[in-house]
Formats: structure tokens, sequence, C-alpha cells
């Protein structure tokens, strides 16, 4: 094989071989375990910091693709409450009606929810992708 090419190759995996595939994926899932422990960490703060009575609040939610969220949801009836996206019409119609040091505390809990849900998916994305490369390999 041409040598040259198959040394860039390399430069662009974190791994040589399937053993190291398999190493990343532990160090994948080590780091989404801590990134959802902080997304749950973020929704108690979130109550320590914004007193009762909150219309919305941040809520951790984990859907059957195995991925995890942490998102804004309404107050209401136990199973009836629904979710909220601060970018959405109904977010920023909500942002407005704050006072302005409020809307800057709401603006910064939706950044770090943003990131936290954004780190664990950059993570639950590779874990698939390198589990699929790893089914792909031909073992001989």
């Amino acid at each position: 094989m041409n040598k040259k090419i198959e040394e860039q190759i390399k430069t662009f995996l974190p791994f040589e071989t399937s053993e190291g595939a398999w190493r990343r994926i532990e160090v994948l899932e080590a780091e989404n375990k801590k990134i959802v422990e902080t997304m749950m960490e973020l929704a108690v703060y979130f109550r320590n910091v914004v007193a009762e009575p909150r219309k919305i609040y941040l809520s951790v939610q984990e859907v059957r693709s195995l991925t995890v969220y942490v998102r804004w949801r309404k107050k209401g009836s136990k199973g009836q409450q629904s979710y909220l996206i601060m970018s959405g019409l109904e977010g920023k119609d909500f942002l407005m009606r704050q006072s302005k040091p409020m809307q800057t505390v709401y603006q910064e809990f939706n950044q770090m929810a943003l990131d936290l849900n954004l780190a664990h998916s950059l993570r639950l994305n590779g874990i698939r992708r390198l589990r699929q490369y790893l089914g792909d390999l031909i073992v001989t």
C-alpha cells in the first residue's frame, strides 16, 4: 500500500488500533457520565438561584436514543408540562417579560444548557460512529 497515505490517515484518528478505538469509547462514555452529572447539578443550581414562583425551570431528560438533554420546562400539572425553547417565539416572549437582571440570568443558564447538550451529543455521536466503525472492520 501507499505508506504516505497510510501515515496521513493515522494522523486523522485519535487511536491506532481497534483496542485504541475501544479505549476511546470508554473515555467518551466516562465523559458523558460526567456531563449528565453536571446537567443535574445545573438544574438543581437553577432552582437555588431562581426562587419560586418560577414559570419555567431546567429539567434533565433522557430519551430512548440514550440522548440526554437539559431543557426548559414550563410549570404545570404532572405529565402536562411542556418544554420551552428560549430561541423560539415563546421563549423570546418569556424573556421580554422578565426584568433585565433576570433576562441575563436566564440567558446565562440557557447558554450553559446548550453547551452541555452539545458536549453530550458530540460524544454520543462519536461513540455510535466508533461502534459502527468497529463493527465494519474485517477481522482476519
